[in-house]
Order: structure tokens, then sequence, then C-alpha cells
């Protein structure tokens, strides 16, 4: 699936949130990427392979220290929307309390 078309799949977005809340994308905002072409690879967004022919997104979960994640560039940009938004909600959510 090409990017463009990953960032306006609500499917997809709704997928990435629904992975956040059950945990199996975690929560946080990568520092260290590393990027090329797709290995085959299933990516952790989409469950899709990662093609040849497509970016593929390699990156370590800090709060693991050991879990992988492959993802889509499109996925990759999904999900960190996503931990963006959540991880200001709850900055702003313990600056009221």
């Amino acid at each position: 699936m090409p990017t463009e078309s990953q960032l306006q799949d609500v499917a997809l977005r709704d997928l990435i949130r629904r992975l956040i809340d059950e945990g199996r994308l975690p929560l946080f905002l990568a520092n260290k990427i590393s990027a090329g072409y797709g290995s085959g690879s299933k990516c952790n967004g989409c469950d899709q392979p990662v093609t040849r022919t497509q970016i593929e997104y390699d990156l370590e979960d800090p709060g693991s220290g050991t879990a992988h994640l492959i993802l889509h560039l499109g996925c990759y940009v999904l999900w960190q929307i996503e931990c963006v938004k959540r991880i200001r909600a709850r900055n702003q959510s313990s600056l009221l309390n």
C-alpha cells in the first residue's frame, strides 16, 4: 500500500489506535530509527509484508529494551501521530490534576 494511501486510510488509523490500546504497539516517540527498503518482514502496524519496493522503518521499543518493531513508512507516521496525541493529552491531564 503506498504511503499516501496509508495516511488517508481511516481503517488503518483505527487499527493503529486499537493496537496501541491493546499494548501491541507501544506508546513512545522514537528517537533512533533505521530505515531502508523492505525486507519482506511483516509490519507491526498493518500485518502486511514490507516489500523491497517500500520503505521499512526498524526500531526498538525503549520500554522493553528487546522489542523490535518493523513498520511501513505510512504505518510508522500514523503510529507516531497517535503517540504524540496521546502523550500530549496525558501531559495536559497531569497538569490539570
